[in-house]
């Protein structure tokens, strides 16, 4: 809570506003060319980042695909990839399984915590 901004988006502008994906995106492919200046065995030269990779889900992808190769339960996957039935509702009420409704998060932290300790 750095600007004294008790919930929101976790990546925001100093009001709190959803920050613009394409300007978080240049920023963290920006990151990302100069370690493959400095690390050419973990990105090739020949590799344009900027053309080549993207952010629309590659975090969540990754991570989700990272922790089913890791043999992580189905349902601690299915709990941190919650949050997206609640994103795509867009203001609306989420289409959630009963159980997912009546779920307390912070009584879900053993399983959001099994997941995050697998990577």
């Amino acid at each position: 809570m750095k600007h004294g901004i008790p919930h929101g988006p976790t990546f925001s502008d100093i009001r709190g506003n959803l920050v613009n994906i394409r300007w978080l995106a240049q920023e963290i492919l920006d990151r990302v060319h100069t370690e493959q200046s400095r690390r050419p065995d973990l990105i090739s030269l020949e590799v344009n980042v900027h053309e080549e990779y993207g952010l629309s889900r590659s975090f969540r992808r990754g991570a989700t695909t990272e922790a089913r190769n890791r043999s992580v339960q189905e349902n601690d996957i299915n709990v941190v990839n919650l949050w997206r039935n609640v994103e795509n509702a867009k203001g609306k009420r989420p289409r959630l399984k009963m159980q997912d409704h009546y779920s307390d998060i912070r009584m879900m932290i053993p399983a959001l915590l099994r997941f995050s300790a697998a990577l």
